[in-house]
């Protein structure tokens, strides 16, 4: 009997190894693919960044960048929150296609009502945005152009987030972070160089987003096998709605969380240069974004599937690993941006250099962004929609707040500084949640290590500022800084768990360049 007992308990052990290593596996896969396309995807968009600034400069700079503010802010709500809902239902219902199939053309049909209505108000209403911001009429033309392309990104957006759900990210990659990307430097440096100005700048985006959209429904339409219907239950349109529709009141209040500074910049400082010199920090920050990118990509399926099978622990173990790996990258990215913050600016040009402290508080802010993982998502996927509403929108009538009395006060350094310190404390506001709602958490002893090898590394970077200046500084102290960096990490030992997952992205990846080949 006793051992039967123990092999029993040896199955079980062996059961939820495996089964974490599924998971550990399906994530580690989404994250070396999405790393591959990511890094393809940063440097198109940072050479397109490039072109855009030294062909525009600050002024116009700073309308474009103006009007794809004002654009991403009203995407964020067009589809009323049935992108994230895919994300839940169709690994929910993956035994009953013709469920999935209805919920699949609820998300359609939502977002292109949603999306034509919101295109409507914005061409319409873009006099009036234009006189209560930059007050610069280039920006009128502006946001009409973008408003016709607004119907096409949404419903991109849509079909692009079922391969994520599907965890199949290499085509949502391939679209998201190589077509995307290629189309648009290709046919926007085309007016660039022939010496054309913003408004040709601007139909051509609208033209690249128009062939990612044909590209993205041909490739849905050839590698799944959904066909969107509406028929159902009156019962499952009402559960798809009960969830989706307070992910839109939430998505807007990120909105207030994360981008109503530059949208504010725009209105209690009003100029074009000024918005430009602050959307070229914000960019770099952004890459700062990447690792916690990459795991997201395919983390909220397998977090809803093992959240709907019970398996917490599992679940605890994924979460504590993706924060750490995140946290780890992520903190030499922000020791670059910080240490190096004029010279990185110094590549957009010269006159963008002003913008440095900028940076250093959004790489402090993205850092702490990073040092939480994949909380966001685990609310979200745990059934805690109406919790991240509440949360969402706290902090979003904070940062309002903060951004309105930090600009009167310090100009456009008080955008920063407010978004930054709003960032951050959303987002531990989240781990605060995750932990007493599902008691899940993701820090351990073994945050240690990266800390340690983290500040001695900002150190030594810091010393070559007096060796080297702009962009020797950049690679010569960049390269040896990622070499300390690696080799502090090394020296204080490798998680067996991460040999584990280097192994998978290293295989996952080798395997999609010789496809690719």
């Amino acid at each position: 009997m006793e051992v039967d007992d123990q092999n029993a308990t040896t199955e079980t052990e062996q059961s939820e190894s495996h089964g974490r290593s599924s998971s550990l596996a399906s994530v580690s896969r989404g994250a070396g693919l999405f790393l591959v396309g990511k890094g393809t995807d940063n440097a198109l968009r940072l050479g397109l960044n490039i072109v855009l600034t030294r062909g525009l400069g600050e002024g116009l700079f700073g309308v474009y960048s103006y009007g794809y503010v004002i654009l991403s802010i009203v995407r964020t709500v067009t589809n009323l929150g049935t992108d994230t809902s895919i994300l839940k239902f169709l690994p929910q219902y993956s035994e009953q296609k013709p469920k999935q199939n209805q919920m699949l053309g609820l998300a359609l049909l939502t977002s292109l009502v949603g999306s034509l209505l919101i295109s409507g108000f914005i061409f319409f209403g873009a006099p009036f945005i234009t006189r209560l911001t930059l007050k610069n009429p280039l920006l009128t033309d502006v946001l009409r152009i973008l408003a016709l392309v607004l119907p096409f990104t949404t419903l991109s957006n849509i079909l692009q987030t079922v391969f994520k759900a599907l965890e199949l990210p290499e085509y949502q990659v391939l679209l998201m972070n190589v077509v995307t990307p290629t189309v648009r430097l290709l046919l926007i440096a085309v007016p660039i160089f022939l010496g054309y100005k913003l408004l040709s700048v601007v139909a051509a985006s609208v033209a690249a987003s128009i062939v990612v959209f044909v590209a993205t429904v041909s490739l849905f339409a050839s590698r799944t096998a959904f066909r969107p219907t509406l028929r159902g239950s009156r019962g499952d349109v009402v559960e798809f709605y009960n969830y989706s529709l307070p992910l839109t009141l939430t998505q807007a209040g990120a909105i207030l969380a994360n981008r109503i500074d530059l949208l504010m910049v725009g209105i209690f400082i009003s100029e074009g240069s000024t918005v430009g010199i602050y959307k070229a920090a914000l960019v770099v920050a952004g890459m700062l974004v990447l690792p916690l990118s990459a795991f997201n990509q395919i983390f909220p399926p397998v977090a809803s599937r093992l959240y709907t099978n019970g398996k917490t622990a599992e679940l605890q173990s994924l979460y504590q690993q993706l924060t750490r790996w995140i946290f780890t990258v992520a903190l030499f990215f922000a020791l670059g941006a910080i240490v190096y913050s004029k010279e990185i600016l110094f590549i957009f040009g010269e006159g963008y250099t002003d913008g440095s402290s900028i940076l250093v508080l959004f790489a402090l802010g993205q850092l702490a962004n990073a040092a939480v993982g994949p909380s966001g998502f685990l609310l979200m996927m745990t059934d805690h929609q109406y919790l991240s509403l509440v949360n969402r929108w706290g902090l979003g009538i904070l940062n309002v707040i903060c951004n309105y009395v930090f600009i009167q006060e310090f100009g456009v350094i008080g955008a920063a500084l407010a978004t930054a310190s709003v960032l951050a404390l959303i987002n531990f506001a989240r781990v605060a949640e995750v932990w007493y709602t599902e008691g899940l958490f993701p820090y351990s002893r073994r945050f240690v290590k990266p800390i340690v090898a983290g500040i001695a590394t900002g150190l030594i970077m810091y010393g070559f500022r007096s060796l080297f200046s702009g962009y020797p500084l950049l690679v010569v102290g960049g390269g040896v800084g990622f070499c300390v960096f690696s080799a502090l990490l090394l020296a204080a030992g490798i998680e067996e768990e991460d040999h584990e997952f280097f192994s998978m992205c290293v295989s996952y990846v080798r395997d999609a360049s010789v496809t690719h080949d």
